[in-house]
């Protein structure tokens, strides 16, 4: 009976909340009074690890996208974001949901989801910005914890399985409603006309100041409308839940208005992402099909028609055909890391895996803060079977990116094909960490202290302090 309520307390906290109004200048831009009722309900620290908390659940539940290629596409922009307002780069956590949908999601603690559908739909990279703008302001204004500032103590250590339930559907959802007594909140926990209202006017300044052109926002809105009415009584439920109305498109452009129209971005990279996507999300023989007739056609950017088939291609096992289409994008943009990376995959498809590790290596000697070009390379090292390498360039990769599961599962497995047994499971350990699993966690600390060295002060105390912080978190866990 519940199943309704969770479906609109999520399309609330989704894109499809919009409710727009005529206003907006970069002075907006204001966080609320820290010493407002909102932190007494719910700390930063708080936010913190309720955000920390969704983000485990859904790194274990949720059908994440984890390309390196679409999540560091997704972390570009978002990062050019955050930091137009002034945060910090990588102080929000943007992850890609594979659903076709077309959503998108705030949670405490910076933390922003968005639905593959998105990117799908949208026909340039401002419109997908204008989004995560306004999921970001509903994240900085501190919206959830003002709306439950009246709410209970009681409610936020469980606040984190209830917006995974939300998102999770099934007995998930039916398990957060149980645990958190939704029942007693759900008139409360809605998103007001005002909080609306306020991350609409922030999420157009977000856009403003990150170089993008205003009227995005409104076009996006327009194809929703336009989608609405050829849905009809079939609309999918964000649209049929917060109709998008002739006065909202107007109220977007009226806003759009008061910014110089002076931005010219290159859609270049949001074109090849879509094309990814698209690729993703088809057949190979169908999506072979697509990029071909487009190509025919020349409706459309023949560098980002020719990259789609290449991928089709490979996708299909076409192997020499796709070499032949790559060939001709790295003749029009030699220096583009997509192509250089889909050459490189090819040619490992090929089974010509000493080429395919010598473009690899050069790709990541360029391209080193790359996450793409990390991770190919890593992955091709451990095919290789180079797991000496492999570890050094899987280590500088969890310092760079501590939270990508990933890499620490693949530094685990480098490092004990290498011979380093202790380091393999505290890898592992972290791995298992960052899904919550602090049981596990520990057990493999315990066992990687064991393997260390007892005269290695250092890494006993290390280890020691580790399962020390982990047990504090295991403990915090059983008492909510």
């Amino acid at each position: 009976m519940y199943h309704a309520f969770i479906k609109k307390l999520f399309l609330l906290l989704a894109l499809t909340s919009y409710t727009f109004s005529a206003q907006g200048q970069t002075s907006d831009f204001n966080l609320p009074d820290l010493g407002d009722e909102s932190h007494q309900v719910m700390s930063p620290i708080e936010q913190k690890q309720t955000g920390e908390g969704f983000y485990r659940q859904a790194l274990v539940y949720m059908d994440l996208v984890q390309d390196p290629i679409i999540k560091e596409y997704l972390d570009k922009l978002g990062n050019r974001l955050i930091e137009s307002i002034g945060l910090k780069k990588d102080s929000f956590t943007f992850f890609m949901i594979n659903d076709n949908t077309v959503n998108a999601f705030a949670v405490p603690g910076g933390y922003i989801g968005v639905h593959t559908g998105l990117l799908l739909t949208a026909k340039n990279e401002g419109e997908v910005a204008s989004v995560l703008g306004h999921e970001i302001a509903h994240v900085t204004q501190q919206h959830i914890p003002r709306m439950i500032s009246a709410q209970k103590k009681a409610l936020l250590p469980n606040l984190a399985t209830l917006l995974a339930g939300i998102l999770l559907g099934g007995q998930a959802t039916e398990a957060a409603i149980a645990i958190t007594s939704a029942r007693s909140i759900e008139n409360q926990l809605t998103f007001t006309r005002t909080f609306e209202r306020e991350a609409d006017r922030i999420g157009i300044t977000v856009l403003a100041n990150s170089g993008y052109d205003t009227d995005d926002m409104a076009a996006f809105f327009l194809r929703m409308q336009q989608a609405n009415a050829i849905y009809e009584t079939n609309a999918p439920q964000f649209l049929l839940t917060h109709p998008i109305t002739t006065d909202r498109i107007a109220e977007a452009k009226a806003r759009a208005a008061n910014y110089p129209h002076t931005a010219k971005n290159d859609n270049t990279e949001f074109l090849l992402i879509h094309a990814n996507l698209t690729v993703m999300n088809m057949e190979a023989a169908d999506a072979i099909s697509l990029f071909r007739k487009k190509l025919r056609e020349k409706d459309s950017s023949s560098l980002v028609n020719r990259y789609g088939l290449a991928l089709a291609l490979m996708k299909g096992s076409k192997y020499a055909e796709a070499n032949s289409e790559t060939e001709i994008l790295l003749d029009e943009l030699p220096d583009q890391l997509l192509f250089k990376i889909l050459q490189a995959q090819i040619k490992s498809g090929q089974g010509k895996h000493n080429q395919s590790a010598a473009l690899f290596k050069a790709i990541y000697e360029a391209n080193k803060s790359s996450l793409s070009a990390t991770t190919y390379y890593a992955e091709e090292l451990g095919q290789q079977g180079d797991f000496t390498e492999a570890r050094k360039v899987l280590r500088r990769a969890v310092r760079k990116y501590p939270k990508n599961i990933r890499f620490y599962e693949m530094l685990s497995h480098a490092e004990d094909e290498a011979g380093s047994q202790m380091e393999s499971h505290r890898a592992l350990a972290e791995a298992y960490a960052l899904i919550g699993n602090y049981q596990l966690a520990v057990q493999q600390l315990k066992i990687a202290r064991n393997l260390a060295s007892k005269d290695n002060f250092y890494v006993q105390a290390s280890i020691t302090a580790k399962i020390k912080e982990l047990k504090a978190k295991q403990a915090l866990e059983k008492n909510k």
